[in-house]
């Protein structure tokens, strides 16, 4: 029995919003998702025949996504622009998930808040083959076995890009937060 070959509006339909959504927490910029959300639909759709079914076409698309991430990410224009990427859809905000107290004081939650921005920023100049994996890990709370199944590679090498991207940040996180240390 053959598999049913979808039709491009069904595709689009239903993969759209986690192709958009990997790209805007790789790329963190809702113009640049959508630019590379067109080029993964162009890429599916020319590549759907030769679909194999070896994975599930979500994992494939999602492999596709990944992909034309990292690839836009590589470009040079992007190295301008790395700094206003709005990270704060992709972190999840303390204020929203009610670790603050009302008690806390203005000066505690402003911290807060200078810390998520510096985070955001940090994310931000990773290289993005790391920032696709933490991402992934730590945002999309894959696991191994996952990131490994979507990206390709092997479960050490996921775990080597996952420590060098944690030491990367770490170490940005704290050369931008000496006075913050406290």
């Amino acid at each position: 029995m053959e598999a049913h070959t979808p039709t491009f509006e069904e595709l689009f339909a239903e993969y759209r919003p986690l192709v958009l959504r990997v790209a805007l927490r790789i790329l963190g910029n809702a113009d640049d998702a959508e630019d590379v959300a067109q080029e993964v639909f162009t890429k599916v759709w020319r590549g759907i025949d030769e679909f194999n079914h070896e994975s599930s076409l979500k994992t494939w698309i999602y492999r596709i996504a990944v992909n034309a991430c990292l690839d836009s990410a590589r470009k040079p224009w992007r190295r301008f622009d790395i700094e206003g990427a709005p990270l704060e859809d992709v972190l999840r905000q303390p204020e929203a998930n009610g670790s603050l107290r009302h008690h806390e004081t203005a000066e505690r939650n402003l911290l807060v808040k200078e810390k998520s921005v510096l985070l955001r920023r940090a994310i931000g100049h990773l290289k993005p083959h790391l920032k696709a994996v933490f991402v992934m890990k730590e945002i999309e709370e894959m696991s191994y076995e996952q990131i490994s199944s979507h990206l390709g590679l092997s479960l050490g090498t996921i775990s080597s890009r996952l420590n060098r991207a944690r030491k990367a940040l770490q170490e940005a996180f704290e050369s931008l937060t000496p006075a913050m240390a406290q």
